[in-house]
C-alpha cells in the first residue's frame, strides 16, 4: 500500500510538471486550427494572417481576469460604489451638457431614455476616458485558444475582428480595448460592432473610438434592436420582505415571473398588464425594505449589454443620479 501510494504521488507530480507543456501544446494546436480556418474557410490572405499571428501575444493574465470579473466577486454595495461616485456623476453631467444635441438626437431617433445612454457610457468607459489598454487581437487570441469555457465564443469574435478591420479599414494590430476584447467608448465586441454600430455623423465611417455621434447612436441602436420598448417600464422599487424576494427572484438572468405572479403573492403594483415581466432582483447584503427592486421588460434589455443584474441596476442608478443634476 505504501509503495502504491508513493507510485501514485510520483505520477501525479509528473503530470503537474508536464501541465504547462500540455496546455501550451493545446494552445498551439488551437492557434493552427484558427489560422487554417481564417485562410481556408474565410478567404483571408495567408501572408496577411501569418503576419498578424506572428505579432500577436498570448497573455496568461487575461485568463485570471476573465475568471474573476467584478460582477462575480463583488457584493452589490461594493459593485455600486465602484461606479456611483461623485466624480463619475460630475463627469456625466459635464458630458451631457457638452453633447446635448447629439444625445437628444439619439434619444429621439432610437427611443432610448437619456439616463440609460449616459448610464451605459459612464459604466462602460467613464464617458470615453477608460477604453482599455490591451491589444484586442492579443485579448481575443488568448481567450480563443486558452480559455476553454468560452473558447468558441472568443474564436468567433476573433474571426469577426478580421472582418471588421477589413470592412472599416482598421489596423488589426493597433486596436486596443478591454481584456475581453471590447472596443471603443461603447465597448462593443467585434460582432456587436459589425451588427449594431451606426455611422451617426454620416462621414462614411463607423468610429466608436472618436465620434460621439457614432457612439451614442450605436448604443441606442443596440438596445433598440435587442428589444427596447418605450411603452414598457425599466424597474420598480418595492419594500419587499425576505420571503417575497426569495420566492419571486430568479437565479438566472432570464426573467421567469410576471405581474400576475406578484399579484398571487399579495404584491400589488399599479400601471401594468398582468402578463408584463416583473422579476424580483436577487441582491446580497441589502436592506430589503429600502433596496429591493423589480425588473421589468427594459431592465432585461439592458442585461443584453452585460448579462448581469448588478450591471443593469448600476447603469440605471448612475443615469438617474446624473439626470437629477440636469433636470
Amino acid at each position: 500500500m505504501i509503495y502504491k501510494t508513493k507510485y501514485l504521488a510520483i505520477n501525479l507530480a509528473l503530470l503537474i510538471s508536464l501541465y504547462p507543456t500540455i496546455a501550451s501544446t493545446d494552445q498551439e494546436i488551437e492557434k493552427s486550427l484558427l489560422i487554417d480556418e481564417l485562410i481556408q474557410e474565410h478567404g483571408f490572405d495567408e501572408q496577411y494572417v501569418m503576419n498578424i499571428f506572428d505579432n500577436t501575444k498570448f497573455l496568461p493574465e487575461l485568463i485570471e481576469s476573465i475568471s474573476k470579473p467584478a460582477e462575480r466577486t463583488k457584493t452589490w454595495p461594493e459593485y455600486r460604489d465602484i461606479f456611483i461616485t461623485n466624480k463619475r456623476i460630475a463627469a456625466g453631467v459635464l458630458f451631457a451638457k457638452q453633447n446635448d444635441d447629439i444625445i437628444n438626437r439619439a434619444v429621439a431617433e432610437m427611443g432610448i431614455p437619456r439616463k440609460i445612454l449616459l448610464g451605459i457610457l459612464g459604466v462602460e468607459t467613464y464617458f470615453g476616458r477608460i477604453q482599455g489598454g490591451y491589444k484586442v487581437m492579443d485579448s481575443l487570441y488568448t481567450l480563443a485558444t486558452g480559455y476553454p469555457p468560452r473558447a468558441k465564443f472568443f474564436r468567433s469574435e476573433l474571426i469577426n475582428l478580421f472582418y471588421l478591420c477589413r470592412e472599416e479599414d482598421f489596423s488589426i494590430l493597433d486596436i486596443k480595448g478591454s481584456y475581453a476584447g471590447a472596443m471603443g467608448a461603447a465597448q462593443f465586441i467585434s460582432s456587436s460592432y459589425r451588427n449594431y454600430a451606426i455611422d451617426g455623423d454620416a462621414d462614411g465611417k463607423i468610429d466608436l473610438f472618436n465620434s460621439w455621434d457614432d457612439v451614442l447612436m450605436s448604443i441606442g441602436n443596440y438596445l433598440k434592436q435587442n428589444g427596447w420598448d418605450a411603452s414598457k417600464q425599466i424597474y420598480s422599487r418595492y419594500p419587499a420582505n425576505e420571503m417575497q424576494v426569495s420566492k419571486l427572484s430568479s437565479k438566472t438572468i432570464k426573467p421567469t415571473s410576471t405581474i400576475q405572479d406578484l399579484l398571487s403573492h399579495d404584491i400589488d403594483i399599479d400601471g401594468f398588464n398582468n402578463d408584463d415581466i416583473a422579476q424580483f432582483i436577487q441582491l446580497d447584503a441589502q436592506d430589503l425594505q429600502d433596496d429591493s427592486y423589480i425588473g421589468h421588460h427594459n431592465f432585461y434589455v439592458i442585461t443584453t449589454y452585460n448579462r448581469n443584474v448588478m450591471y443593469a441596476l448600476v447603469v440605471i442608478q448612475l443615469g438617474e443620479a446624473i439626470e437629477s443634476y440636469l433636470n
